[in-house]
Order: C-alpha cells, then sequence, then structure tokens
C-alpha cells in the first residue's frame, strides 16, 4: 500500500485494500491462506514523523504440528507502524505489512491445544482413535 504524503489530511486518512498472500509472498509448507487479506491502515502525521495504525483480517488454513491434520481458522493482527518522513514524498507500507504479518507467525501450529498428536509407532492420529502403542 502506497499513499502521496501530499494526499494526509491533517485529520488523517484511512485506506483499505485486498492483499493478495500469494503476490505477498506469504504462505510457506505449514500455512497457506486461503482467500485475499482485508487490509485497513489510518495515516496520521506530524511534523516529520507518520504513524500508521494497520488492521489485517483473512482466512487460512494449517497443518497441525502433532497431528498433521489441516485446519482452518481466521486471521486478525492490529499493529502500529512509526516512519521519519523528512523529506518523503511518499510512503509505501508494503515491505513493513509483510514482515509483520510472517511475524505474527506462530512458531508451532496446533489443531486445539489439547491435540494429542499421532502415535510414534503406527502414525495413528490419537485425536481419532486410540491404538494399542499409546496405552502401554
Amino acid at each position: 500500500m502506497k499513499v502521496k504524503l501530499s494526499e494526509i489530511p491533517e485529520e488523517g486518512l484511512t485506506l483499505s485494500e485486498h492483499l493478495d498472500p500469494a503476490q505477498m509472498r506469504l504462505d510457506t509448507p505449514e500455512l497457506k491462506f486461503t482467500a485475499p487479506l482485508d487490509l485497513t491502515a489510518t495515516f496520521q502525521m506530524q511534523r516529520e514523523m507518520a504513524w500508521v495504525q494497520v488492521g489485517i483480517t483473512g482466512q487460512m488454513q494449517q497443518i497441525c504440528g502433532r497431528c498433521l491434520e489441516p485446519y482452518e481458522r481466521s486471521y486478525d493482527s492490529k499493529f502500529h507502524l512509526d516512519y521519519s518522513i523528512k523529506g518523503m514524498l511518499s510512503l509505501d507500507i508494503t515491505d513493513e505489512v509483510r514482515q509483520e504479518i510472517l511475524l505474527s507467525y506462530p512458531i508451532r501450529f496446533l489443531c486445539r491445544e489439547d491435540c494429542l498428536g499421532l502415535c510414534p509407532q503406527c502414525g495413528a492420529n490419537l485425536n481419532e482413535r486410540s491404538c494399542h502403542h499409546a496405552s502401554a
């Protein structure tokens, strides 16, 4: 998202945009966004500084790190960006938005907190059924 600084009024400017996750290279082997992301950014300026409040929502499919099953969940992130704009004519927040999204990913994806995972002996999904290895 790019905005000309001269277009930001004193009271601020709010813009909305749909982001293509594939174009932004946001997918990983464990995570895929299933639809465009909705981004809303509110720009404020004062002297040589700009502040941007960003909100992003969307839908994603993840692979559980324990049971290896895919599951859907919503994505909702809010963050704040600060810029020194001295001598600048425009502000492009695209790279910072991408970085914030990537940094918001959990270290390990879990379909639920109490996921039992897979049996290390036979590979059975212990959320769906028990096996004789799990009780031994």
